[in-house]
């Protein structure tokens, strides 16, 4: 069995699949958004769960790697712009916080709406959508375990 082994965007190049199947317009795609969202993968998605031959519709790869329409496109080419350029990290930093100001991360409103409360205390961190059903929210939740 292999060992785990994690692959980031210091270290995604080492993907043999992605060297494999991913253009390089792809990949510097990856590389923009990776440096304003999360991404975080390891060897088995990328051995076993993702379809390469068929990567761009596979839902695995979807779901784990950074698409190029995940950014607004003033986003992207913003950071694409400094990455062109050269910009060093504590620029490419400030710019992805910015980024990172302007996207809404709670687009179904789960920190406003639909919470309940008992005995007139909100329960945070819950979400009664729906008649049968309650979604939680923990803040551990907003991290990638993968």
């Amino acid at each position: 069995m292999k060992r785990y082994k994690a692959y980031t965007l210091r270290n995604y190049m080492e993907i043999p699949q992605v060297q494999l199947h991913l253009s390089e317009e792809e990949r510097f795609a990856l590389e923009v958004v990776g440096h304003v969202l999360p991404f975080k993968t390891n060897n088995y998605v990328v051995d076993q769960l993702i379809d390469w031959r068929k990567y761009e519709s596979d839902p695995i790869y979807t779901l784990t790697f950074p698409q190029k329409d995940m950014l607004l496109p003033e986003h992207f080419d913003e950071m694409a712009a400094a990455i062109r350029s050269g910009a060093g990290k504590p620029e490419i930093k400030l710019i992805a916080n910015k980024i990172r100001l302007e996207l809404n991360p709670h687009p179904a409103g789960q920190l406003s709406w639909n919470v309940p409360s008992l005995e007139g205390v909100k329960l945070t961190g819950v979400q009664h959508k729906y008649r049968e059903t309650m979604l939680f929210f923990p803040s551990q939740g907003q991290t990638c375990h993968a």
